[in-house]
């Protein structure tokens, strides 16, 4: 036995959890403009994977609408290759149980049973939250949970707004600052602006500098502001620029 062959370092995780919206009003463009951004996203994070030897990047998506469901990642958070093989289409209807899904993102940021006891250091998550209208149930209720989450307070939090019902109050609710929400009433920059949103936010998240233990995480007092760090990516790549501008953008 050679004593001297060290084993590899296990790759901190990277959690990259998507919130998306698929109530009735999505129906038609709009979804097929998400269905189109996840699909294009998908290759980005697989090679930020091969070039990143210290972070793996792994993903859930959960939609709500009438109810919340974790369409992909439900028991744990798989890795961009398996959802790109298993990639189904998503569909719209019904209302926007926006409070709901907030609980159900607590849950799965437990120290104890959720996403991230997967690992026992973990860079922080990138929560991304996608709608296009106003909340049907009591969200307020369920984002105060999710506030008091270590996990949460340490996420680079970033959020798209699309059309003019969508209450952009909201979303800068959930991410706590302004900067990091992002609007639009196109559906085709939609989709240009969701592959922009995610992508910066990962590279954020993965090549982060300080990685947190579970134990970390659920006593965080002052945490890293990733999302503050977020926002100074998404200015630095230009955020706010015309649509046909982010076409030519090096993600």
């Amino acid at each position: 036995m050679d004593i001297l062959k060290k084993e590899p370092v296990p790759r901190k995780l990277c959690a990259v959890i998507f919130l998306l919206d698929t109530s009735g009003s999505m129906w038609g463009s709009p979804i097929g403009a998400v269905n189109a951004a996840i699909e294009n996203i998908l290759p980005e994070l697989i090679d930020m994977n091969n070039s990143n030897a210290d972070s793996e990047i792994k993903v859930a998506i959960m939609t709500f609408d009438t109810d919340v469901q974790w369409i992909f990642g439900e028991q744990e958070l798989i890795s961009p290759e398996d959802l790109q093989n298993s990639w189904n289409q998503l569909n719209a209807g019904g209302i926007t149980s926006m409070g709901e899904a907030f609980d159900a993102l607590n849950e799965k940021l437990s120290v104890s049973h959720g996403f991230m006891k997967q690992a026992s250091c973990a860079r922080a998550p990138v929560l991304f939250l996608l709608s296009d209208g106003e909340p049907t149930d009591d969200y307020q209720a369920g984002l105060q949970k999710l506030k008091e989450n270590g996990w949460y307070k340490y996420a680079a939090r970033v959020a798209i707004g699309y059309g003019p019902e969508c209450n952009d109050d909201v979303l800068r609710e959930f991410t706590g600052n302004k900067e990091t929400v992002l609007h639009t009433d196109d559906v085709a920059e939609l989709k240009k602006l969701i592959k922009f949103a995610v992508v910066t936010s990962s590279k954020v998240a993965s090549q982060g500098s300080r990685p947190l233990t579970t134990v970390d995480a659920s006593d965080a007092v002052d945490p890293d502001d990733n999302t503050q760090k977020t926002a100074d990516a998404l200015k630095v790549q230009g955020a706010l620029v015309d649509s046909d501008d982010l076409d030519s953008m090096n993600f």
